[in-house]
C-alpha cells in the first residue's frame, strides 16, 4: 500500500481516493496519468490484492493451460499471469478491508475481472464502467477493435454482453513491436479500445497513427466515471477554475459535424463540458451558473446539432476522421 497524505484541513476540502489493483501497490504507471486526468490533485491510497507476497507464494499461483488468468504488475514492474480465482479471492478480502477505511471513492482498476462486488463506499469497478461506456456507443454491426494486453486473452476473454460480438480482435503485450502489428490489423474498425490498464496514452497516439482510426483507453473511460462521482460530492478535487477545465471536450467539439446554427458562447462552454463527463450540476458550479441554466444551454446547443443524444454526440466525435 502506498499512501499519499495531507492535514485534517486538506482532507476534509479534497476527497480520498482508494486506487485498488489486482497486483501489487503502487502502480506508478497507471495512478499518475489518470489524477492528471482529474480536475485538481485529490489525495489517494493504493492497495493491491498481491501486496504482502513473496515472490514464491506468487509464483505458486501460476496460471496453467487450462486456468483462468488474469495479468498483473507487480511493484518492481514484472509482470505476471496467475489464477483467476486465486487473485480474485484476495481482491475480495481486500475490498471488504478498503471498505471500511471512510474513503470517498474506491476504484478497482482492472479489467477481466467479471465476480460481483458490493462496496458501502462510492466504487468505480474498471470492468462495468468498460462495459457501460461501451454498450451505448457499439450499434448495429459496427466494428470494434479491441487490443489486449495478452493473446490468451484475445481468445478467450467472454462478450462483453452483445457489446462486442462484432468486434475485431487484436493482441498486445505492450511493447512497441506488437502494438505497431495489432494496430495494422485494425486499420479496418471504427473504433479501437485499448483494454489494459497498462496501455498508457501515449501507446494509444501511437495506435492512432498507425492505424487512422479513433482510440480509446481505459484509463480515461474509467477517469471519466471518477470525473462523475467526485462532481456529486462537490469536492475541490472535482473541481477547477473553468478556465482551465474541459480541454478534452472542446478537443471533441471540433471532431463533430458543423451545427445547424453557430453555438453562442455558453452554449460551447456548456456542450464541451459535458463532452468531458460533467454533470450539470458540477457544470453550473464551474461556470458560475444555475444547473437549470445548464440544462437550457445544453438543451440549445444540442439542438444545433440536430440531436438531443450525448451519446451520439460522442459517438460521432469517435467516429470522426480526426480522432
Amino acid at each position: 500500500m502506498i499512501e499519499i497524505a495531507g492535514t485534517a484541513k486538506e482532507t476534509a476540502k479534497h476527497p480520498r481516493i482508494a486506487f485498488v489493483t489486482i497486483g501489487q501497490a503502487p502502480r506508478t504507471d497507471v495512478v499518475p496519468e489518470m489524477i492528471g486526468m482529474l480536475d485538481g490533485k485529490p489525495h489517494f491510497e493504493e492497495f493491491g490484492a498481491l501486496d504482502g507476497l513473496t515472490d514464491e507464494e506468487i509464483a505458486d499461483q501460476a496460471a496453467g493451460p487450462e486456468d483462468a488468468t488474469l495479468y498483473t504488475r507487480l511493484a518492481d514492474g514484472r509482470h505476471v499471469v496467475l489464477r483467476a480465482d486465486f487473485v480474485e479471492e484476495r481482491l475480495q478480502a481486500l475490498m471488504a478491508r478498503v471498505d471500511q477505511r471512510g474513503f470517498d471513492l474506491v476504484v478497482l482498476i482492472t479489467t477481466g475481472v467479471f465476480r460481483p462486488i458490493s462496496l458501502r463506499t462510492p466504487f468505480v469497478h474498471g470492468q462495468r464502467a468498460l462495459e457501460a461506456w461501451i454498450a451505448p456507443l457499439v450499434l448495429g454491426d459496427c466494428q470494434l477493435g479491441v487490443i489486449y494486453p495478452l493473446a490468451r486473452q484475445a481468445r478467450t476473454a467472454p462478450h462483453y454482453g452483445t457489446s462486442i460480438e462484432n468486434a475485431r480482435n487484436a493482441s498486445a503485450t505492450g511493447n512497441t513491436h506488437s502494438l505497431q502489428e495489432a494496430a495494422k490489423r485494425l486499420a479496418n474498425v471504427e473504433l479501437i479500445l485499448m483494454l489494459s490498464f497498462g496501455h498508457t496514452e501515449a501507446m494509444a497516439k501511437r495506435v492512432a497513427q498507425i492505424a487512422h482510426r479513433p482510440v480509446v483507453t481505459t484509463r480515461r473511460i474509467v477517469a471519466g466515471m471518477m470525473r462523475l462521482h467526485l462532481g456529486a460530492l462537490g469536492g475541490a478535487a472535482s473541481l477547477a477554475h473553468p478556465a482551465n477545465t474541459a480541454a478534452a471536450g472542446r478537443e471533441l467539439i471540433g471532431r463533430l459535424p458543423p451545427p445547424l446554427r453557430q453555438l453562442t458562447r455558453r452554449e460551447e462552454d456548456v456542450l464541451a463540458h459535458v463532452l468531458d463527463g460533467r454533470s450539470n450540476k458540477l457544470i453550473g458550479r464551474a461556470l458560475g451558473i444555475s444547473h437549470r441554466t445548464v440544462e437550457i444551454h445544453r438543451s440549445r446547443a444540442m439542438a444545433k446539432f440536430g440531436t438531443s443524444s450525448t451519446t451520439e454526440l460522442i459517438r460521432w466525435t469517435l467516429m470522426s476522421p480526426g480522432g
